[in-house]
């Protein structure tokens, strides 16, 4: 048996997703654009991106089966090998389903060029990330409120959340029509949830899959250290340690946003009971279109590439729907000539300041660690001479490694529970910064990862030996950046508009203290470890950076360390921030509208006042079934549609 090298592992997945598109049957209603067709056809409403959200609302507003809807997605299907299979989720990072969207030269982070991958493919993120639900604290939410946006307080939250889940009972019997499609190995001891907070009826699936042994260890180990054990993440408090619910169907397949809320014929292309929904892939959106009527800025269609690089534009009757995510959506209106200030060869439409600003991320630093040859971990089953039994067992049964998201275990926790001392010290010197909603709310989220991670699995391993890594993320950043756009260097030949590359500038660590609160977390990580290498069946020794080269005792060379190598978790929110008119940032009312732009909606991560101490894909979600309800209300009330026009002057 012998390591397998990343490259010959991405190799192996691309051409496994080569072969899942040559043998994927045309799906009606989801195709390529075609101009005979796709020309004649009025749409209500263009929404523009297919990822999270634009799934959710595409599905949502063809409810009203007099409606038509356009999804226009850059990419194409994720039914393929490397979106299906939970275990696989990394090796998307920088293949043709990845944006891969990079930083600019991050001065506080080591001057380094950073990832920042984004899903480019039907149900965007949804269908390469790692598939973790969790909602975050309550208090978020009612934080977001007090921030002038009636309406989103976690208890108005809360129904919408559980109207989109489809949770997964793990004690109903296999024969219940809801039941475990696998026969997956249970650990009920780990199973334990809240069934007020959850939705059973909604299409996306929540369940409970693979747990390893280590995954386990885990667990016991942050007890020993006193961390409490939480019934439910995403029930009355997100505080304390268990397994994470996942987005994974009882088949074992990834619960992506296209195939929960798009993937049925009744639904693409629809028709009969429902509305109609045409998705076209390989579109990219160029901008949004705007024009002036008796007074009011109205948007009312959108120009995209499609797959030939032809420049198309299209109308909509109602609504554009912007569902382009933290980097897209400012992307396009910034193109559209809608931001903070007029853009070289772009003209300007309307003003707004907040565009494009607020820019927030989860940041996450790991450790790695050797354990006993005898201890289960995901890393164990990647040598070739496992791999292939691993691929059967998932294939023919849904079970084993390839059904393990590799994320399985997780603590939220607060400076002052595994650092008082540092809190102490950082009040006494007055540095200290409560970024929390509420003493409910996690500064540091730990996650438990059963295999080698290191620069999102790029670096791997030469040996066969077992590994595991413990990573933790920054909840609350003080630092926050921006997204602008810049005129490509390179434009297409057929494409007749400006073409502009998304400029992604995080400003991760300006803030000093980001950079000493994650410090303290590789402390607390190592205490963590050093219970489970007490542990017969574990074992933890520390081989990656090593507490010789980065200990403890040395905040410079820990904090050294923290600039050189934290990493994107994959949550960018609040470019295009909800707020009212009297906040200068703002971008988008509490319907989600745009300032001073009718018929224009921004409806995804984006839009988030503040990011949450939270999995941004659940909330995101939430924020999309909102918004569904907000676009129904309005169009069937005409009271609200001429105060919308109204305030559209303003």
């Amino acid at each position: 048996m012998f390591a397998p090298k990343p490259g010959v592992l991405r190799a192996t997945t691309a051409a496994l997703n080569g072969i899942d598109n040559l043998l994927r049957i045309p799906e009606e209603g989801k195709g390529t654009w075609d101009p005979v067709k796709d020309s004649q056809v009025h749409y209500d409403y263009i929404i523009l991106g297919g990822g999270s959200a634009g799934c959710v609302v595409a599905s949502r507003l063809a409810e009203d089966p007099n409606v038509k809807v356009l999804v226009l997605e850059a990419g194409y299907s994720d039914e393929i090998t490397s979106s299906m299979t939970p275990a696989m989720f990394i090796l998307n990072v920088d293949s043709a389903n990845d944006w891969q969207f990079k930083t600019t030269a991050q001065v506080h982070a080591d001057g380094r060029i950073m990832k920042q991958p984004r899903g480019k493919l039907l149900g965007g993120t949804s269908s390469i990330n790692a598939m973790m639900y969790h909602r975050g604290p309550a208090s978020d939410y009612d934080e977001w409120e007090s921030f002038g946006n009636p309406g989103w307080s976690y208890k108005e939250c809360l129904p919408y959340f559980k109207k989109s889940e489809g949770f997964n009972d793990p004690d109903l019997p296999t024969n219940h029509h809801k039941g475990p499609l696998t026969n997956r190995e249970r650990k009920v001891k780990y199973e334990t949830h809240d069934p007020e907070y959850h939705g059973r009826e909604g299409p996306w699936q929540v369940s409970f899959h693979n747990l390893y042994s280590s995954s386990e260890g885990f667990i016991r180990a942050n007890i020993a250290e006193g961390v409490k054990f939480n019934k439910d993440f995403n029930g009355e408090s997100t505080m304390g340690v268990n397994r994470i619910q996942t987005f994974i169907q009882r088949d074992a397949v990834r619960s992506s946003l296209s195939r929960a809320f798009l993937r049925s014929k009744e639904i693409v292309p629809g028709g009969g009971k429902r509305g109609t929904i045409r998705v076209v892939y390989g579109a990219e959106v160029r901008r949004v279109l705007v024009q002036m009527k008796k007074g009011v800025k109205m948007a009312y269609g959108a120009e995209f590439v499609d797959h030939k690089n032809v420049l198309r534009r299209v109308t909509a009757a109602r609504e554009v729907l912007l569902c382009g995510g933290a980097f897209g959506s400012p992307h396009i209106l910034l193109a559209s000539g809608i931001g903070p200030s007029p853009q070289p060869g772009i003209p300007h439409i309307h003003t707004l300041p907040g565009v494009g600003v607020n820019l927030a991320d989860h940041l996450g630093l790991g450790i790695v660690y050797r354990t006993r040859n005898r201890c289960d971990t995901g890393q164990s089953h990647i040598v070739f001479g496992r791999a292939l039994a691993s691929f059967l067992k998932y294939k023919i049964g849904g079970t084993g490694p390839l059904s393990s998201q590799i994320g399985e275990a997780v603590n939220f926790v607060r400076l002052e529970e595994f650092a008082p001392d540092f809190v102490a010290r950082e009040k006494a010197n007055g540095t200290y910064q409560e970024r929390a909603s509420g003493p409910n709310s996690p500064h540091i989220e730990v996650i438990f990862a059963s295999a080698y991670i290191r620069q999102h699995a790029t670096i791997m391993p030469t040996d066969t030996k077992n590994y595991f890594t413990i990573l933790a993320l920054l909840m609350n950043p003080c630092s926050s950046g921006t997204v602008r756009i810049a005129p490509k260097k390179t434009k297409s030949a057929k494409a007749g508009t400006p073409e502009f590359e998304t400029v992604v500038d995080p400003n991760y660590f300006s803030d000093p203290f980001d950079v000493r609160v994650m410090a303290e977390s590789l402390k607390f990580i190592r205490r963590l470890a050093r219970r489970m290498n007490e542990d017969p069946e574990l074992g933890a020794r520390e081989c990656y950076p090593g507490e010789r080269e980065v200990p403890d005792q040395d905040d410079t060379k820990l904090q050294g360390y923290v600039r050189r190598c934290a990493e994107s978790y994959y949550h960018p929110t609040s470019t295009c921030r909800m707020g009212p008119s009297s906040d200068a940032l703002a971008v988008v009312d509490n319907r989600l509208n745009v300032h001073g732009v009718d018929r224009l909606r921004v409806i995804d991560a984006s839009v988030m006042p503040k990011l949450p101490a939270a999995h941004t894909c659940a909330p995101t979600v939430m924020i999309a079934e909102r918004a569904s309800d907000f676009i129904k209300e309005d169009w069937q009330d005409p009271v609200a549609r001429t105060a919308e026009k109204t305030a559209a002057r303003l």
